[in-house]
């Protein structure tokens, strides 16, 4: 830009684009959804309308044969509602806050 052109410099006609390096994201496994305990039940169990209502879905994944593969699923696609492996959306919140403060603490420890 030169003093005398008002700020309006011109824009070049075409613009180079470069591919940007993308990391696929993670295939998620849902071929456990076959085998999950909660598959014929009612789903209004599972997505109660406050935390206190989740006893029901929680009796259910009690005993699931594919209840951890459910929370990973649940954790890992950050759902925001409902009960996945016997965990609410605030436990499951916590669960994810514990993990990262675990990874920190390992990550500064083998830093050291």
């Amino acid at each position: 830009m030169t003093a005398g052109d008002g700020g309006n410099e011109r824009c070049p006609d075409t613009v180079e684009v470069t591919d940007m390096a993308r990391t696929a994201p993670s295939p998620t496994r849902t071929d456990w959804f076959d085998e999950a305990d909660c598959r014929d039940a009612d789903t209004t169990l599972f997505f109660p309308v406050s935390e206190s209502g989740a006893a029901a879905a929680k009796a259910i994944c009690e005993t699931c044969p594919v209840r951890e593969a459910c929370l990973e699923f649940a954790v890992d696609t950050r759902q925001p509602d409902g009960v996945w492996g016997g965990m609410t959306p605030i436990e499951r919140h916590r669960l994810i806050r514990r993990r990262q403060k675990a990874a920190r603490k390992e990550r500064a420890r083998t830093a050291a």
